[in-house]
């Protein structure tokens, strides 16, 4: 792969993220429906198809990216919670985040155990 095409794929990804962000300052909700749609997950499969990866291959991403959602949706229950008891932002985003690792770690030997991940 070419420095031109990882520079295209940083453009393109960045901008969604800068799209998202935008979007933010007009509305939240509209924000949150752009940031909710799996984006990144899309964009990577069409990276990958682009590249000639198998669709086995794909299929198997797509697959684990369901189970791996599970536990990211801790951090968007736990983060408001803190904040609305008053926790500063960095702290309640820290710990969010910490949780959220936990749960992918936990999940991650969950998929292990039952033979869905390598």
């Amino acid at each position: 792969m070419t420095w031109y095409t990882y520079g295209i794929k940083i453009l393109a990804t960045s901008g969604l993220i800068v799209a998202v962000t935008e979007a933010s300052n007009r509305s939240t909700l509209l924000a949150a429906l752009l940031a909710s749609i799996p984006i990144v997950s899309v964009v990577a499969m069409m990276w990958m198809n682009h590249e000639g990866v198998e669709s086995a291959e794909i299929s198997a991403f797509a697959r684990d990216i369901v189970w791996l959602v599970i536990p990211s949706l801790l951090l968007f229950l736990l983060l408001p919670q803190l904040l609305s008891r008053g926790v500063e932002f960095y702290p309640a985003l820290g710990v969010s985040v910490g949780v959220t690792i936990a749960g992918y770690l936990l999940m991650l030997k969950a998929m292990q155990h039952f033979g869905m991940a390598a």
